[in-house]
């Protein structure tokens, strides 16, 4: 006769084993992320690179993030656009819960880029979403970097305010009213004593996937070593 005890305590073992191993592949696979990352990170000492001389697309933009390049033009006069943040290891003077200010930049070859500016605090926020952009600027040096993609997790876009969430490619293009810009932006290093606070942009992430893999693992080892003494002992016991 069956016993749906010991298969009902089986089923759960089994998935048991199943979520925990999921969850150690995943951080291995992390990991892979995470080491991929601090090594485009590493081109951040490299010298830099005048846009001009280069064309950066689809193809090669992996081959360029954390890049320092120059890139000469105009601002193009609009209102900013906000991407919230909380910045916890500023270089500059401010801090915590604030936004990066965006604005398209024409190039003098004519190509439109999106320039991080850099951060402000949260509680300035109706000064510079009422002032705009009035900012002009021949040469503007930074950091390659990609776009991001929306996720379920991702907050509403706040159209009114004219504040996002992530750096998301569309979002920015519409509210700009842009049909066209490059596939990357660039996080300003220019440093200057007023706001936006720029040279921001994080370089350094922890790095704990392999511990948090091997704890994982062992959980998932642990579980099935519990399981086969249980049975073991019920046996041995039943005999």
């Amino acid at each position: 006769m069956l016993n749906f005890k010991n298969i009902f305590v089986s089923l759960i073992v089994i998935l048991g084993f199943s979520i925990l191993i999921g969850l150690g592949t995943w951080q291995i696979d992390r990991l892979g992320q995470k080491q991929d990352l601090l090594k485009k990170i590493e081109r951040v000492s490299q010298d830099i690179t005048d846009l001009k001389d280069i064309k950066i697309d689809e193809d090669n933009l992996d081959d360029w993030l954390y890049r320092k390049v120059k890139i000469h033009g105009d601002f193009i006069m609009q209102e900013n656009i906000f991407v919230f943040t909380h910045l916890s290891d500023p270089r500059g003077k401010f801090g915590g819960a604030g936004y990066w200010v965006l604005d398209p930049f024409r190039s003098n070859e004519g190509d439109i880029v999106i320039i991080n500016r850099g951060f402000i605090p949260q509680n300035i926020f109706d000064q510079f979403s009422i002032s705009g952009n009035e900012y002009r600027e021949n040469t503007v040096t930074g950091y390659i970097r990609k776009f991001e993609k929306e996720n379920l997790f991702t907050p509403d876009k706040n159209t009114k305010d004219r504040i996002l969430y992530l750096f998301e490619k569309n979002d920015i293009k519409k509210m700009f009213r842009i049909e066209r810009i490059e596939p990357y932006f660039i996080d300003q290093v220019d440093e200057y004593r007023s706001l936006p606070q720029s040279n921001e942009t994080q370089l350094k992430f922890p790095n704990n996937h392999l511990s948090y893999a091997i704890t994982w693992y062992g959980l998932a080892t642990a579980l099935l070593f519990i399981y086969f003494y249980s049975i073991f002992r019920r046996k041995k016991f039943d005999s």
